[in-house]
């Protein structure tokens, strides 16, 4: 999963005292939690009846740093809708996502996540 945060820096300053994190570390932590978020949808996607197809389908989160799911979109299409509809389906039945690591402060961060359907006929 790709993540980028939607603020300036993201996770580069940190509050309390805390020691402010390095643009690295801010982004190896992003790449943890995306890949906790992939791990999430991809436990809840499925391959939909009556459909023989197959392909990848690119969905752009939005989280806020509590986990929230502000927004899903789909950015690339798995080439047939009802595995585009399946994609999305898969976000909504995540549910929560986990909440950003210690760390990261901007208030929304962006993931892309592909999503990989195989018919197996």
């Amino acid at each position: 999963a790709r993540g980028r945060s939607e603020a300036a820096e993201a996770g580069a300053g940190a509050t309390g005292g805390a020691p402010t994190l390095t643009p690295a570390r801010a982004s190896a932590l992003q790449a943890e939690w995306g890949a906790r978020i992939l791990a999430r949808v991809d436990r809840s996607h499925r391959y939909p009846r009556g459909t023989r197809a197959s392909g990848r389908a690119l969905i752009e989160l939005v989280l806020a740093r509590d986990g929230r799911l502000v927004s899903a979109r789909l950015v690339q299409s798995a080439g047939d809708p009802r595995l585009d509809e399946a994609a999305l389906a898969a976000v909504r039945r995540a549910g929560r996502f986990p909440p950003a690591p210690r760390g990261l402060e901007a208030a929304r961060y962006s993931f892309t996540l592909p999503l990989r359907f195989e018919w197996q006929g």
